[in-house]
C-alpha cells in the first residue's frame, strides 16, 4: 500500500473540513462472509456487493455525524472503511497468508475499531481469521499504534450458538 498517498489524501480531507475529529471504523474479515453487506445495511451507504469476489482493496466513504449525536460520540465524522476479503481463492496460496497479513495489518492499523466479521460455523475460519488478526494488532503494537476489535459472528444455527462457540473456544486456546 503506498503510505505517502493514504497519507497524502487523509491529510487533504482533513485540511478541508477544518481539522474535523474524525472516527474510523474498518471491517476486516474472510471472501464472502457480508462485509460490504454489512457496511451498507448499518450505515445505509452502497459499497458495491456481489457473489464471490468483489471488493478489491479498501473503500473509505466519509458520513457526517449528526449534530445531536456529535457530543456523545466525540467526533464530527465517520470514515467507514470496507476491505476485500481475506483468503481469496484468486490468489495463489503461497501469497495468500503474506497478502492476508498485509491487508489486515493496513485495515486494523488505519482503524479506531475494526468489525472482524465471521459467518457460519466452522472453526477453520475462526482460527484463520483470529491468526491474521492477532498478527495485525501485533504488529500495531510495535509502532505503538492502539486500536480496537469487534467480533460479528452471524449465520450460526441458535439451538447450537452456545456450545458450538464454547468449543471452538476450547479448541482455539489449545492450539
Amino acid at each position: 500500500v503506498p503510505m505517502t498517498w493514504v497519507s497524502a489524501v487523509l491529510g487533504e480531507v482533513q485540511e478541508r473540513l477544518n481539522d474535523p475529529r474524525v472516527l474510523v471504523l474498518s471491517i476486516l474479515g474472510l471472501q464472502g462472509t457480508g462485509k460490504s453487506t454489512l457496511m451498507n445495511t448499518i450505515f445505509g451507504l452502497r459499497f458495491s456487493v456481489s457473489a464471490g469476489r468483489c471488493t478489491r482493496g479498501a473503500f473509505m466513504q466519509l458520513l457526517p455525524v449528526h449534530a445531536m449525536l456529535k457530543q456523545k460520540c466525540k467526533c464530527d465524522y465517520l470514515l467507514i472503511v470496507d476491505s476485500e476479503g481475506l483468503r481469496a481463492p484468486e490468489l495463489n496460496s503461497l501469497l495468500t497468508q503474506k497478502h492476508d497479513n498485509e491487508l489486515a495489518t493496513f485495515i486494523i492499523g488505519l482503524a479506531n475499531l475494526t468489525v472482524i466479521n465471521i459467518r457460519g460455523e466452522t472453526t477453520g475460519d475462526l482460527d484463520d481469521i483470529l491468526q491474521t488478526a492477532v498478527h495485525a494488532f501485533l504488529r500495531m503494537k510495535e509502532v505503538k499504534l492502539v486500536s480496537n476489535c469487534r467480533f460479528v459472528h452471524h449465520n450460526v444455527a441458535a439451538v447450537m450458538a452456545g456450545e458450538k462457540g464454547m468449543m471452538g473456544r476450547i479448541k482455539f486456546k489449545e492450539k
